[in-house]
């Protein structure tokens, strides 16, 4: 049975998590039978002691990091502010435990390249991020642009929410989702990013070799991607049901086989991309993934 710890509890996530892990399905079994919740952190201990009190009062509620180490086999960062994740990531990965950090990865472009070279240092795998990138429909419509039934691609939109003013860290909170669900699809070899913010709304042009993409942070929950294509167009609604499920499942299998269900650079990328987006408002110009 490998032991899990959950850092970071504040997060709507880490509720979704422990219930997914500890709660046994109506037929009595549970999903992940190879793995448990066992320990929790938080800056404050009152959504640790919801989800104790809630779902399984064996869970083991910790002051420290420190405290934590001797009890886990592995870890879930979900803290909401991303400027947490390294300081709570790092103890783990230096003593070789898989780590799964939840949106964003990082805030800090250095502090993501960090935690990538700390986890390759000690062959650590990693996982985590957005899970909407691992939505059934996302999937399908990479899929179907491997086989680029339309033709050449011409250009692209997709849109998802952002919260520009969250105070767990600006648009760094939520704009993750989209820019991991738009890499997952296009991938992540992007050269260049040009941010411009309307009424609230954020409107940001990722430049390809070929084509580009927008991406629309609007204010909005029904979430669509169009593809422009040489023969015609492909328009697809985003559904996110059962993306808690989807990345669990991801985590889990890295846990017992030890690989990585994306690499590090998928990771990182998203970071980068975000800075690059701040970059771009500030400075009202085009940056170039390379200035990053």
């Amino acid at each position: 049975m490998k032991r899990i710890g959950i850092l970071g509890t504040e997060n709507s996530h880490a509720y979704a998590f422990t219930e997914l892990i500890n709660r046994p399905k109506e037929d009595g079994n549970y999903r992940f039978p190879n793995v448990r919740v066992t320990a929790l952190y938080a800056l404050e201990k009152a959504p640790s002691e919801k989800i104790r009190d809630e779902i399984d009062s064996s869970i083991t509620i910790v002051d420290t990091v420190d405290e934590m180490i001797p009890l886990v086999d592995c870890v879930i960062v979900t803290a909401r502010h991303g400027k947490y994740h390294k300081p709570f990531a790092e103890k783990f990965i230096e003593r070789g435990m898989p780590v799964f950090i939840d949106k964003p990865f990082t805030i800090s472009a250095q502090d993501a390249r960090d935690l990538v070279e700390l986890a390759k240092a000690h062959n650590v795998p990693l996982c985590g991020g957005s899970g909407c990138k691992y939505s059934l429909d996302i999937e399908s419509l990479r899929d179907e642009l491997k086989s680029l039934p339309k033709g050449e691609i011409y250009g692209a939109a997709m849109n998802f929410p952002a919260q520009m003013d969250s105070e767990y860290g600006g648009f760094y909170f939520y704009a993750p989702h989209l820019c991991e669900m738009v890499t997952a699809v296009f991938g992540a070899d992007y050269k260049s990013v040009t941010a411009m913010e309307n009424g609230g709304n954020l409107n940001v042009l990722l430049g390809y070799e070929k084509f580009n993409v927008t991406m629309n942070f609007m204010r909005n929950h029904e979430y669509i991607a169009i593809v422009y294509c040489e023969n015609g167009n492909i328009v697809k609604e985003i559904k996110i049901e059962n993306i808690y499920l989807y990345e669990l499942e991801k985590y889990i299998e890295m846990i017992e086989t030890g690989k990585m269900p994306c690499g590090y650079n998928a990771l990182l990328q998203p970071v980068l991309m975000l800075n690059a987006i701040e970059k771009s408002l500030v400075e009202k110009r085009m940056v170039e993934i390379e200035e990053i």
